[in-house]
């Protein structure tokens, strides 16, 4: 019989809408009863039992959850589930707080459409039909027959009545509620004290004597049948007229049928009613013994039924037909269903048990606790201690003993014993395939923190030898299989420590004979068994023992399966675990199990009884979790198995069979708890795991004989390449191969049977379809660890694929033939940033479920079938640039739960379909167009999505978010909340509160945020808590002293870079206090608090404490002293002015080394890192952990001595793959480590690089492969000589690189910008910089794709010609060229040249201008020459003139001339460019009268013309001029009176011109003008009162105008003004009351007037004012916050003071 489904509380929460009155069906003593609504759609009832003090209300629970799971039958309701929690509250007792235990019980029935048979009861007149009252009676009897008799001992149910039948849609009936029933396994009658049954249906022996047995149910039966015949009243007319109660029932019967035929059929239903009444009264009799039992009932009905049957079939057809025909089962017009919500209001009993003869075990839930360590802590701290005080350079501890003994367990203990808390560490899984190379590599990855893939072992021991020089290292070589003497010889050769000052090597073997040969310097320890009592102390807590009541009768069951493990820890906690919530008979069939006996295995170090108690784990397994369990043989030993991965595996597979209750998913995570329970999974040891696997993804791994016995009980159904001497099943269903360039034919011959297939270590060899193709039944393909140059169209040949991972596909498409595998559910090509479209018949893959497109950053718009993908549950858009169409399809995808677009910068603005998927449990909008401008500001939507747990709402550029919406208050499930770079976000929700739930939250750089200690009071589960940056405003963190205080969970806190927004020293002091109470903090960042001078001696309290940031704390000059109890803390992140002479050595980041400074918290510079002095200080930093890092720069000082090669330190120096942004500069070393030379792998996301002297560099690494590089920067690299395909590292170099930059190259020679291949490189580059460059020839030509180049100081580039014909270059600057401008062969072939700058070019006289026509910008910027005499002394030649050729280019629209200092006019020439409309003189002594000649001329600029004092009357004529810009003109005294002749002036600034007094009179003529900026005026006093005349003016800026003391009272005329801005105007002590006129001003900014000190009353006028930002006005700002002022402001939406 399927057994109930343990589930939790929480679920219960979810399906029934957190239990909602709406859901509300009933209720009574015990309980209430609310419909849920499962994932799968299926309505349940669900039972919730209250939770009180007494032992009475769990035994009501347990006894009908035991009765019911040993009962299966049509008529009786089916219990689906239970849930059975206990948690520990803290409640107050006797005014103290104290902890007690809150039990959470339910069950889980199938939901019955009908409601209950007492709301079904009616009279013999109306109602239900006789046949259908017949059926129900029938039923019911049936159901009691089976309590009763077919059982084999008898239940009574003991509370039978109408209520406690329920209807199903087709009105089957079905006995429910078994709170009160008793088993017995004889027929004697019983006694008992215990209030049973209900009032009614109680018989007399029970009311008088208590009596109990099957005869109570018969009793309460006959009140049920008389019910159902004759009404609810029949029994009290039953009662008053005993004698003539049949006849009356029958009369009425043949009344209501009167109408009908009087045919035979209408004879036998009389029969019926007949016997059906007998047989009620005589169950009713007061004297038990007269009552006939269920079986006789039962025949009665089955003679009665016999002979109707008889009838119908001799009745005429045309007389059944006639009669049948208004017999339908239909109710009449009197009749009423009572249904949905309240159609269970008597499910519940009401009566109560104090029964003391229970005596049913009690059901709870798994619970799965941390790995149990006994009986080996006290030889572990002997152990370590004697390791950590032994003074040779090597020592191989080999520990021996069987599998499952604990050696591993042993020897974690020891590596993370603090003997060696300052040891360098690596952890090496060795396996049975023994690869010496393969060790070695991974031991020099762990210890540099990169990746290592040398293949030579002199190579490996070479880095080793470096590697270690110095430092203490520990090593643990974890399940050693090799027994051949010289491998272990060459193994230990390798460990050799060479100038180490000491190695300790750890080892785990299953072998003596292995232990004794690679031991040095130390005897080997024996792993001895367990003892029997200690085996029962782990079996007793992994089996919740000590919570049964039935503990004493099972100590001797559980001390002999005790003895049976024969002292294999790993043997007793899966037997504890499989026999937790078991019952006594379970416990017993372990005991006697004949699996005992069994025989697994030949190997000697295996006794049997290991893998026995392992199978008998695996036989109280259910069938489903059978097939989950074995599956993971696919998986080599030692992987890691990714959690995600593994489940939708399962389910491709159909391992997964859903229930009424739970769907796939849910089972799933419900097996791997059992699973991990049971020890037959276990969590991934290093934490570092789960970062390289992603921040969501949890990982496994599977202990080597947990993998064993998974492998024995396939059998030939697995085929594993990975194991020597493996062979090809006949009947392999499950595939793990090691070549995927191989026909699969050759592997093996059962490729019809063949069902899941992946391949392992083929990253270098490319997949083929053969590999694969031919398993035509194939249902999981994974080719992750295979290169896949393009995915073969054999692939739609697969019908039956369920699963895909197929990622890094380097082809541009997917095979359009992959959408006819209609039963794909997984599709992962996550990392094909060469894929530019998926097929457009994506959409006919309906079953899809899983899409992981992260890092396809090629791919633009979407087909338009990808919105009928309605069936996903998991999108993933991750780092897709470019993508569009997202939005369009978001509302169809309703099932949606997780949904990734972070970096998705094109998806648009946000969409209110997204508060349509309210099934989401995950959200990543991270730096997507979702969260620019301010809609989020407006999303109340976002409140529907309930079921959220997971939100990142972090901004990746400045975004205009002022407010986020109350909604987010609704999102109460949610646990991880990102905030992050939200720059402008002022305030959270009031609502923020109710996230109680929250464990991480991100409020990084939120600079403006105020009232946060409100925001986080009362998120005390709160473990992770980023504050860096957080709120620069004054009082921003006030209070949050108290908010710390019940953070107590708190774990890690980042508290850097935000002391500027607490004003007082003891603030500070006292916060610092409270932190220090957390004893949980993990991790401590206070880095970038100017002003923190000392830390408290209670720091000492953390005393988890492992990571410490102080960098950028530059007033702290100490710490405490207490710092040096701490044993916990690993580092310590300090400025160099912090010393350390008296404190013990840690392993920090020290300034007086080299300098690791955070600019920002997720940008990183080291510099000087010549001063490294050994490796060991950088391997402290684990720098390729810090995953929050987006910027690197690593920088050495150029001609100094090193303590360590530049090369050793970058090998150790390996970037987090989250690095975006990458420089490199002073590297002095010849060649780079591997991990630069195949960079793209390491940083897949690099979207800026620069190289910034290198001079000892000969090659360069292959950037061409960078997927995401847009920004590359070369700079003095003197030994490159040429640029070409080795740069490129392939076809389709450089795919989205947009700039590109080579500068100070002075032996480079050329620059080759094809690749030799099909598909040129820089498909995307629009920007060329060369600089510096003198013998650089570009070969063939440039690239077509570039619009701008920038040429400086490379000549021979601007002498190319050949191959440059056809170039579409739009803007060319050209700078510090020694050759005359007419022989500037590229120029010349650039026809659709439109933007030309020259600068500091020593000749750029030329005779023909004809190549120059199209111009139509130009930008000339002079500088001195200089003449070089024959003593080298310097002359200085002045450039008097500029070139006549200027006047020639007709079609210039735009002249830019700068610094020519001796140029006294402009060239006449110029006054021809009748079309010019800019002009921007810098640096001029002079302006020509012949200037109003250039009468196009909208824009006008003076920059830097200190001589200039007026300028010329000409100007007036200049009548199209709208821009007048006058900028650092000291001798400018005055703006002419013609002024105002400029009519269509529009914007007019006056900047740094310190002579001017005031404007002309004749600026009230400029009624166009919209934009006036007076800055840095010191000479003007005032403004006029014409500025009112100024109708049209929209923004007026007044700043650091020191002389201006007010505004004009003519300001109130500007109605149109919509931006004033007073700044540094330190004479303003007021603003005119006439501001209100101001109707139409939107902003006002006042800022360092400290003069004004009150706003004027009619500032409320202002009804469209929306921002109010005052700053450095103190007075100004205590006048805001009065009571009686803020109603005047409140209009105001944004407030910044």
């Amino acid at each position: 019989m399927e057994e109930p489904e343990e589930v939790t509380f929480q679920f219960l929460r979810e399906i029934t809408d957190d239990f909602s009155k709406e859901r509300k069906v009933g209720e009574g003593t015990f309980g209430t009863v609310y419909k849920g609504v499962t994932t799968n759609g299926n309505d349940v009832a669900v039972k919730i039992f209250k939770d009180r003090t007494s032992d009475l209300d769990d035994r009501q629970f347990r006894n009908e959850f035991y009765n019911l799971t040993k009962v299966k039958h049509k008529n009786i309701v089916r219990v689906l589930g239970y849930c059975y929690e206990t948690k520990q509250t803290r409640i107050e007792y006797n005014g103290k707080t104290v902890l007690a235990e809150e039990t959470q019980k339910a069950l889980c029935f199938e939901f019955l459409g009908n409601g209950t048979l007492e709301n079904h009861l009616f009279e013999e007149s109306c109602g239900h039909e006789w046949d259908m009252r017949y059926n129900i009676i029938k039923g019911t009897c049936e159901g009691l027959k089976y309590l009763h008799k077919d059982r084999g001992e008898s239940l009574l149910h003991l509370d039978l009545k109408p209520a406690n039948i329920l209807l199903d849609e087709n009105m089957v009936p079905k006995i429910a509620d078994f709170g009160l029933s008793k088993i017995f396994s004889d027929q004697l009658p019983r006694t008992t004290q215990s209030p049973l049954g209900t009032l009614g249906f109680q018989p007399v022996e029970f009311i008088h004597g208590g009596k109990i047995s099957e005869k109570f149910d018969i009793f309460s039966l006959g009140g049920i049948i008389i019910r159902i015949v004759s009404g609810p009243d029949g029994h009290s007319k039953y009662v008053d007229a005993p004698a003539e109660f049949i006849d009356q029932v029958l009369r009425n019967w043949r009344k209501r049928w009167e109408k009908y035929s009087n045919g035979s059929l209408l004879e036998a239903w009389f029969r019926q009613v007949e016997t059906c009444t007998q047989i009620a009264l005589n169950c009713l009799e007061d004297d038990s013994q007269k009552r006939p039992d269920i079986v006789k009932i039962i025949d009665e009905l089955s003679k009665i039924e016999a002979i109707n049957n008889e009838v119908i079939n001799l009745q005429a057809p045309k007389e059944r037909n006639k009669t049948t025909e208004h017999s339908e089962m239909k109710p009449t017009k009197e009749y009423k269903v009572t249904t949905d919500q309240h159609q269970h209001s008597n499910f519940i009993s009401s009566s109560s048990s104090s029964e003391k003869e229970s005596d049913n075990p009690q059901e709870t839930s798994f619970h799965v606790g941390e790995e149990l360590i006994v009986g080996r802590e006290g030889n572990k701290e002997k152990m370590a201690s004697l390791l950590g005080s032994m003074s040779e350079k090597i020592i191989i501890f080999p520990v021996y003993g069987i599998g499952g003994i604990g050696k591993t367990t042993f020897a974690r203990l020891i590596y993370n014993d603090t003997n060696f808390k300052y040891y360098s560490q690596a952890w090496v899984y060795v396996s049975p395939r023994f690869d010496l190379c393969k060790i070695g590599n991974s031991i020099i990855s762990q210890l540099s923190g990169k990746e290592n893939q040398a293949n030579e072992l002199h190579l490996i021991k070479n880095c080793l030898t470096k590697l270690i020089a110095g430092k203490n290292i520990l090593i643990v070589l974890d399940d050693l299989w090799e027994n051949n003497r010289v491998r272990l010889m060459d193994l230990k050769d390798m460990l050799n420590p060479g100038d180490s000052s000491k190695t300790v090597v750890l080892v785990t073997t299953r072998s003596e004979d292995i232990a004794r040969t690679i031991c040095s310097n130390i005897e080997p320890y024996k792993i001895e068994a367990l003892t029997d009592e200690m085996c029962w102390d782990i079996i007793k807590q992994k089996s919740g023992f000590q919570a049964r009541h039935d503990k004493e009768k099972l100590v001797g069951i559980g001390k002999e399966i005790a003895r049976k493990c024969g002292g294999v820890a790993l043997a007793a906690q899966t037997l504890g675990s499989i026999l937790q919530s078991r019952k006594y008979a379970e416990w017993e069939k372990v005991m006697n199990s004949e699996i005992w006996n069994e025989t697994f295995s030949r190997d000697a170090s295996l006794p049997n009884h290991v893998l026995a108690s392992l199978k008998l784990s695996y036989v109280h397994m259910d069938d489903c979790l059978k097939s989950c369990f074995t599956y993971c043989a696919i998986f080599p030993k030692g992987y890691k198995i990714v959690k995600r991965d593994l489940i939708h595996q399962w389910i491709s597979l159909d391992f997964i069979k859903q229930t009424l209750l739970s769907s796939t998913m849910e089972l799933c995570e419900k097996y791997i708890v059992n699973l991990l329970g049971m020890s037959f999974l276990q969590h991934a040891m290093s934490p570092t795991t789960y970062r390289a696997y992603g921040e969501h993804d949890t990982v496994f791994t599977m202990h080597d004989l947990v993998h064993d016995l998974a492998t024995t009980l396939l059998g030939e159904e697995i085929l594993d390449q990975s194991k020597q001497g493996y062979t090809g099943g006949s009947s392999c269903r499950f595939a793990l191969l090691t070549d995927c360039s191989k026909p699969l034919e050759s592997s093996t011959t059962s490729l019809a049977m063949l069902r899941a297939l992946r391949f392992m270590d083929c990253r270098d060899c490319e997949v083929h379809g053969s590999a694969f193709c031919a398993a035509n039944s194939l249902r999981v393909l994974d080719l992750s660890e295979c290169f896949i140059n393009k995915l073969p169209d054999s692939i739609g040949r697969m019908k039956q694929l369920r699963y895909i991972n197929a990622p890094k596909i380097k082809d541009r498409m997917i095979p359009e033939c992959i959408t006819t595998l209609s039963k794909l559910r997984f599709l992962s090509l996550r990392g094909s940033c060469f894929i530019l479209a998926l097929p457009d018949s994506i959409g006919e893959i309906q079953d899809l479920v899983h899409l992981d497109l992260s890092g396809c950053s090629g791919i633009e718009e979407l087909p338009e079938s990808f919105g009928d993908l309605k069936s996903l549950e998991h999108l993933d858009f991750a780092n897709c640039q470019d993508v569009i169409g997202v939005s369009q399809c978001l509302a169809r995808f309703t099932k949606l739960q997780y949904l990734n677009l972070s970096n998705c910068e094109n998806v648009g603005q946000l969409p209110k379909a997204l508060g349509s998927l309210t099934e989401l449990q995950y959200l990543n909008l991270s730096k997507s167009s979702y969260l620019l401008g301010n809609e989020l500001d407006e999303a109340e939507f976002l409140g529907s999505l309930t079921k959220l747990k997971y939100l990142n709402l972090s901004a990746g550029k400045e975004v205009d978010i002022m407010r986020l919406p109350e909604a987010l208050g609704s999102l109460t499930e949610l646990k991880y909340l990102n905030l992050s770079r939200q720059y402008r976000l002022r305030k959270l929700p009031t609502s923020f509160g109710n996230l109680c739930n929250l464990v991480h939250l991100d409020l990084s750089r939120c600079y403006y945020l105020r009232d946060v200690s409100a925001a986080l009071n009362g998120l005390t589960k709160l473990q992770y808590l980023d504050l860096y940056a957080c709120s620069s405003l004054a009082r921003g963190m006030e209070g949050l002293q108290e908010v710390f205080g019940n953070l107590s969970e708190l774990r890690h806190l980042n508290f850097g870079n935000i002391y500027q927004s607490l004003l007082y020293p003891d603030e500070i002091n006292v916060l610092l206090e409270r932190i220090c109470t957390l004893t949980n903090l993990e991790y401590l960042n206070l880095s970038q608090n100017d002003t923190m001078s000392s830390i408290p001696e209670t720091l000492c309290n953390l005393k988890k404490l492992h990571t410490l940031d102080l960098s950028g704390c530059r007033s702290l000059r100490r710490l405490p002293v207490s710092i040096s109890e701490m044993h916990s803390l690993k580092f310590v992140y300090r400025s160099g002015n912090l010393g350390w002479s008296t404190l013990p050595q840690y392993n920090t980041v020290d300034g007086e080394c080299f300098v690791c400074e955070y600019d920002e918290a997720d940008s990183l510079e080291i510099r000087r890192l010549q001063n490294v002095k050994s490796v060991e200080e950088l391997q402290a930093m684990k720098l390729v952990e810090k995953t929050h890092i987006r910027s690197l720069s690593l920088e050495w000082t150029g001609a100094v001595s090193r303590f360590v090669e530049d090369a050793e330190v970058l090998r150790e120096l390996v970037p987090p793959h989250s690095v975006s942004f990458f420089c490199l500069q002073g590297y002095n070393s010849i060649s780079f480590p591997s991990w630069v030379m195949r960079i793209g792998a390491y940083l897949p996301g690099l979207t800026t690089m620069e190289m910034n002297n290198l001079p000892r560099c000969g090659s360069l690494p292959t950037l061409g492969q960078l997927p995401n590089l847009q920004n590359l920067r070369i700079i003095q690299m003197h030994r490159i000589k040429k640029i070409d395909v080795h740069l490129y590292g392939g076809s389709r170099a450089f795919p989205r690189l947009e700039k590109f930059t080579i500068d100070d190259m002075k032996c480079l020679e050329e620059w080759d910008t094809e690749d030799g291949l099909n598909e040129p490189p820089f498909p995307c580059l629009s920007s060329v910089e060369i600089k510096r460059c003198p013998r650089l020839r570009i070969k063939p030509h440039l690239p077509r794709s570039i619009s701008k180049l920038r040429v400086h100081s490379s000549d021979k580039v601007m002498l190319s010609s050949r191959g440059n014909r056809g170039l579409f270059l739009s803007s060319l600057h050209v700078e510090c060229c020694m050759v005359p401008l007419g022989h500037w062969s590229l120029l010349r072939h650039l026809r659709s040249l439109e933007h030309l700058e020259i600068a500091e070019c020593s000749d750029i006289t030329c005779c023909s201008t004809d190549f120059l026509q199209g111009l139509t910008s130009l930008t000339v910027r002079g500088k001195e020459k200089y003449l070089t005499g024959g003593g080298h002394e310097n002359f200085l030649l002045p450039v008097l003139t500029l070139p006549n050729w200027l006047g020639d280019l007709t079609s210039l629209t735009k002249l830019k001339i700068s610094d020519y200092k001796f140029v006294m006019v402009l060239p006449g020439t110029i006054q021809k460019l009748t079309h010019l409309q800019t002009l921007i003189c810098t640096r001029m002594f002079s302006l020509p009268e012949w200037l109003g000649d250039l009468r196009s001329l909208t824009r006008l600029g003076l920059d830097q013309c200190w001589r200039i004092e007026t300028l010329p009357d000409s100007i007036q004529l200049l009548t199209c001029l709208q821009t007048l810009e006058v900028k650092f003109c000291g001798s400018m005294v005055s703006l002419p009176e013609y002024l105002g002749d400029l009519t269509s002036l529009m914007e007019l600034n006056i900047i740094y011109c310190s002579r001017i007094e005031t404007l002309p009179v004749s600026i009230q003529q400029l009624t166009r003008l919209q934009t006036l900026e007076l800055i840095s005026c010191k000479s003007m006093v005032s403004l006029p009162e014409t500025l009112g005349d100024l109708i049209s003016l929209t923004t007026l800026r007044i700043i650091d105008c020191e002389g201006i003391k007010s505004l004009p009272v003519s300001i109130q005329q500007l109605t149109r003004l919509q931006t004033l801005c007073v700044s540094s105007c330190k004479g303003m002590v007021s603003l005119p009351e006439t501001l209100g006129d101001l109707i139409s001003l939107t902003s006002l900014w006042i800022d360092n007037c400290r003069g004004i000190k009150s706003l004027p009353g009619t500032i409320q006028k202002l009804t469209s004012l929306q921002h109010l930002m005052i700053d450095g006005c103190p007075e100004l700002v205590q006048w805001c916050e009065l009571e009686e002022n803020k109603m005047k402001l409140a209009h105001i939406i944004d407030k910044d003071f």
